[in-house]
């Protein structure tokens, strides 16, 4: 009878065991498998945007440009570019938004406050190459 218990509790620690460690491998391997797949949604652009020439940002935007522009993916792009160069705690002001199916150019005024709109912020963005170029003062 001793014999019986014993066997019974191994085969329940051994089935535990086997299912705990299936549980736990099923998502490392989707995460793997999902790591090596990892590919770019057609309705979302990586840009490269380099900040008054001396540090450079990914600025990803939810926009499909191969479609072409429309002036509510142009803000997209500019508006995101911004707030990865800036930041989203300063109050802006768009001023100038130029675009065509290659390039964007766009200016705002921003400031720390109401009060502090004096600074300014240019871009550039290049369609083709996924290449933006910013200026901006402190």
């Amino acid at each position: 009878m001793r014999l019986k218990k014993k066997v019974l509790v191994v085969a329940l620690i051994v089935a535990i065991g086997v299912s705990f460690a299936a549980y736990a491998w099923a998502p490392r391997n989707e995460g793997a498998h999902a790591e090596k797949n990892r590919e770019t949604p057609s309705d979302v652009t990586k840009f490269r945007a380099v900040v008054n020439g001396m540090r450079s940002v990914d600025v990803v935007v939810c926009v499909d440009i191969s479609d072409g522009l429309t002036e509510k993916e142009a803000e997209l792009i500019v508006g995101t570019t911004f707030i990865m160069a800036i930041g989203d705690y300063v109050t802006d002001r768009l001023d100038a938004l130029i675009f065509d199916d290659t390039q964007i150019t766009a200016h705002y005024t921003w400031g720390y406050d109401e009060n502090d709109m004096g600074h300014v912020f240019d871009m550039t963005a290049d369609l083709t190459t996924l290449q933006i170029t910013v200026s901006h003062c402190f």
